[in-house]
């Protein structure tokens, strides 16, 4: 696999931007040192006990266990204890959504079929996709809509915005096994290329790319 700069490089990223990125990148490697166990950990063990947590009104887990903070979900508007199929009304995202029990909620819930999506059920297998997100974003970057720049070439896309940098490619572990590398700060999770804002924060809290550093295995 190819280190950051080789990266870089193959995505035509001008070499007076290499610095910062790097410096950037390294800076999201040590911030995410532990955390895909750390997420992992509470989803495989604490799913059940968040969901037993949450009145049916609640949005996230912070709304009634502040302490417990990291590990819930990514403290976003569209992204709830009842998943992230929400209506967007007038472009932004509702709070509040199915507080009532419609066919039209259960029909949202793509997660857990057939549930309501505030039951502990449904709120049970969410948390056990997206717990622990929370922590991820505490130790993410601020990035501003439409002001993300874009390399692609040779199967790796670069992003920058704000000073965030992240890395996307398609590679092979030892030369052999297929990997998706997906490093640095999660910029298109948040911001579309086209400057289209995806995430939206609820009060308290501002709008940033969560850390990542993960490469994983894919056909």
């Amino acid at each position: 696999m190819k280190n950051i700069l080789q990266y870089l490089q193959a995505a035509s990223v001008p070499v007076e931007h290499e610095r910062d990125a790097v410096d950037s990148l390294l800076e999201a490697q040590e911030r995410a040192h532990g955390l895909t166990w750390t997420k992992w950990k509470v989803r495989l063990l604490h799913a059940g006990k968040i969901a037993k947590l949450l009145p049916w009104h609640a949005e996230r887990l912070i709304e009634v266990r502040p302490d417990l903070a990291d590990w819930d979900i990514a403290p976003m508007v569209n992204i709830t204890a009842q998943g992230d199929n929400v209506p967007w009304p007038n472009g932004r995202p509702a709070p509040g959504a199915w507080m009532d029990d419609t066919p039209e909620a259960r029909a949202a819930n793509y997660w857990c079929q057939g549930a309501h999506p505030r039951s502990t059920e449904s709120r049970k297998a969410w948390y056990r996709r997206n717990a622990g997100e929370y922590r991820a974003w505490r130790l993410g970057h601020r990035v501003t809509p439409g002001a993300t720049r874009v390399w692609s070439a040779n199967g790796v896309t670069v992003r920058e915005n704000n000073g965030a940098w992240q890395i996307v490619a398609q590679d092979k572990w030892l030369g052999l096994v297929p990997v998706r590398v997906r490093i640095g700060y999660e910029i298109d999770n948040v911001v579309r290329d086209d400057g289209t804002q995806l995430w939206y924060p609820i009060p308290g809290h501002d709008l940033r790319a969560p850390v990542t550093w993960s490469t994983i295995p894919f056909r």
